[in-house]
């Protein structure tokens, strides 16, 4: 498996090889000519490449995992190119703490996007005519823990539920956990897919923090 960047900036490239510098992934720089393969990884500035750039990647995205970082996210396009097979869709400034982590999450089969975008697929998903009605009566939830799911449900984030619950963010974590223990899903992303009668496929949302 290799690592592929594609970024004409300079200080992007050290800034991704220095956070990735540890991962023993052999990092090689993008060339038009070179020919992609199934497990490579491809980390593009997206912001820095044109159109024809931009349509040649795309097209070689069914054959790699391709993770797009952008300096100025954008929902639509997000959503636009997720359908369009990529694998991530970030802040090309986010954290580089975080950056080993997004390309764990990618060679782990699971996608990696911006936690706005994730409300929005996920409230998208809710909308559904065809839901269907799932029982949750046998997680045996407490009180609170269904008022908690229900904010879930409404695709509303930690902060926002404990705003509206007048309880703290991290009362909100513990029994989002709870809930998702006695539902059996790994994460809350799956939890909304059992909800929403979907089969489990599971997308990452991570809180981001972004240097400029």
């Amino acid at each position: 498996m290799r690592l592929l960047v594609v970024a004409e900036r300079e200080d992007l490239q050290r800034r991704w090889r220095a956070a990735l510098a540890d991962m023993n992934l052999p990092i090689v720089r993008y060339e038009a000519e070179l020919r992609l393969q199934s497990e490579d990884l491809v980390l593009v500035h997206w912001s820095g490449l044109d159109e024809s750039g931009r349509k040649a990647l795309l097209e070689q995205a069914r054959c790699c995992r391709l993770i797009v970082l952008v300096d100025e996210p954008r929902l639509e396009e997000g959503e636009r190119l997720l359908s369009q097979g990529v694998f991530g869709y970030l802040n090309a400034f986010v954290q580089p703490g975080l950056l080993p982590e997004v390309i764990r999450t990618v060679v782990g089969g699971d996608l990696w996007v911006l936690p706005e975008l994730m409300q929005r697929l996920l409230k998208r998903l809710l909308r559904r005519p065809e839901r269907t009605a799932v029982d949750i009566s046998a997680w045996g939830l407490s009180q609170r823990e269904l008022e908690v799911l229900a904010e879930l449900s409404a695709g509303k984030s930690n902060k926002v539920i404990a705003r509206g619950l007048a309880i703290t963010e991290r009362t909100v974590k513990a029994h989002v956990s709870s809930i998702l223990d006695k539902a059996g899903a790994q994460d809350r992303i799956q939890l909304i897919l059992k909800l929403s009668g979907a089969q489990p496929s599971i997308m990452i949302e991570r809180e981001q923090e972004y240097e400029y």
